[in-house]
């Protein structure tokens, strides 16, 4: 997986930083790293991260870069490490009345931002807006028709359709809660470079050095001081994944996201891992009507395609005890698992599926993949066994991430190679499955009884959402729109000097904010 988070693909970004740069950055007395005095309130967190942020502006930043917001902004409500919904610039939240179409929140009084403006109802409103405005089409808050200050601390949303999830869109993780001061806003170009949050942090522009490093310091009208942990936090950009362990081993570095290839290098050096799956890896098979190759215009093609897959066998071999292999679009125990199986691996019943389809002797099927996040190696390894069943895929591989997705949107491909970070149902849909899902459903797939599903599990109570949930994630499994075959893990590599950093299925993306000098 790429520099995470969430979603694969979200990145809007370019890499900066040679490895002559890389060295001098680690033999370099830029800042103090955690070796020394990360062990105390009063000393520096160093954390290395592999590229620098397309912007720090919060509705503007990839969530791959969530790192470099999340220090300054404080979400209006906080998903803890286990994965539990917390107060924190909203003190309360719920829907009012049922439908999912009218949603308020109550502000925690007396907050500040880091420029002394005080947080207002109005200047929520004025933030939400402006994140609506940054983000088209597939918005988690496209439904939203209205928003109201109904007090000097009170909000509401209302909705011209249901959007059952949006306590969790406004957590620290999807952007839209993480409030921005009003006084900002006025001049919002400046906040492409700057911070104007209400978060622990802000950033110290004098010990920043853009694409390079990245300083913050406290925010002195934070509201709650004893969240506060360091009095310098210190993001450093090493692309390198094993540069980037390196500076950890030596004490340059505190924390590092890592990749499952260095994995075992960080283990034996006896540092801290922390690691939850997060992203399924696997096929889309974005031509479900059979436009750019006909085979695939037939469900029980997809389905052997499905059979034709050994999901342990990959997950072994790739990840080792860190892959978990996967037949569907989220992890058990998550929104939306079935417990009863869909696809065991059957090739015999591969074969069978494809010679009743018409295709005895299989097909050609042209994949486009990248060699990020894995997904490269994942579809490799499905196209040597796609091959034993008659299936012949032709790769085209791009190592860059940009050249991929222009030709995933191109709709040029009958299948493509895809890494997708696990989210609510609801949420999967505006950015995965649905017409409107531009990036990952290039040729606008759709079907009366999926949009029905989704339409009526959208308005409904959380059981019978659940219940509808399962039906959503059953339909795209036995209707072979994906073929999942892996969730790869998030790594965060620690030294023992900071405590608090996790990773779970319930919060996968460990949190700055979260972390603190071990006692």
């Amino acid at each position: 997986m790429n520099d995470q988070h969430i979603l694969f693909g979200n990145s809007r970004r370019k890499r900066f930083g040679a490895v002559l740069a890389v060295l001098a950055l680690l033999v370099s007395a830029c800042g103090t790293s955690g070796g020394s005095d990360a062990g105390s309130t009063s000393g520096t967190l160093t954390i290395a991260k592999g590229g620098p942020p397309n912007s720090l502006d919060p509705a503007k930043i990839s969530q791959d870069w969530q790192w470099y917001a999340n220090l300054a902004y404080d979400p209006l409500i906080y998903r803890d490490p286990s994965g539990t919904l917390q107060p924190r610039l909203a003190e309360s939240w719920g829907y009012v009345g049922s439908g999912n179409t009218v949603f308020d929140l109550k502000l925690r009084p007396n907050v500040r931002f880091s420029d002394g403006s005080p947080l207002t109802a109005d200047g929520v409103k004025a933030s939400i807006e402006y994140y609506r405005k940054a983000h088209t089409g597939s918005s988690p808050l496209s439904t939203v028709s209205a928003i109201d200050a109904t007090g000097p601390l009170t909000v509401r949303l209302t909705l011209a359709k249901p959007n059952p999830q949006l306590p969790v869109v406004f957590t620290q993780d999807y952007g839209a809660g993480n409030i921005i001061s009003s006084t900002a806003l006025a001049n919002p170009a400046q906040l492409a470079n700057a911070t104007a949050g209400a978060g622990p942090y802000q950033l110290d522009p004098a010990g920043t050095v853009a694409n390079d490093h990245y300083a913050y310091v406290p925010n002195p009208h934070y509201w709650n001081k004893e969240s506060v942990h360091y009095a310098k936090v210190l993001i450093r950009v090493i692309p390198n994944p094993n540069t980037s362990l390196a500076a950890l081993k030596t004490g340059q570095v505190d924390v590092i996201q890592g990749v499952y290839s260095t994995a075992e290098a960080a283990k034996s050096a006896s540092l801290q891992i922390a690691s939850a799956p997060q992203v399924f890896v696997g096929l889309a098979l974005a031509d479900r009507a059979g436009t750019v190759v006909p085979a695939l215009g037939d469900v029980r093609v997809r389905q052997a395609l499905n059979y034709a897959i050994d999901r342990q066998k990959i997950a072994n071999a790739l990840f080792g005890a860190y892959g978990t292999p996967t037949e569907q679009i989220v992890l058990p125990g998550q929104d939306g698992y079935n417990e009863k199986p869909f696809y065991t691996y059957d090739p015999a019943k591969a074969k069978q599926l494809l010679a009743e389809a018409g295709y005895p002797n299989g097909f050609t099927l042209p994949v486009v993949t990248t060699s990020s996040a894995n997904i490269g190696l994942t579809t490799q390894a499905m196209a040597d066994e796609l091959k034993e069943v008659g299936v012949r895929v032709e790769l085209t591989n791009h190592p860059d991430a940009t050249s991929f997705y222009k030709d995933v949107a191109g709709g040029k491909f009958a299948a493509f190679g895809i890494g997708f970070g696990t989210m609510p149902v609801y949420l999967m849909g505006q950015t995965l499955y649905l017409p409107s899902a531009a990036q990952f459903n290039p040729l606008k797939s759709s079907d009366p009884a999926l949009t029905g599903l989704y339409d009526r599990a959208a308005g409904a109570d959380d059981a019978t959402r659940a219940q509808l949930d399962q039906q959503i994630v059953s339909w795209l499994n036995e209707q072979g729109w994906f073929v999942p075959v892996v969730f790869t893990p998030v790594f965060f590599f620690s030294r023992t000097n900071v405590a608090g950093v996790e990773s779970t299925r319930g919060e996968p993306i460990a949190d700055p904010v979260e972390w603190r000098p071990a006692s």
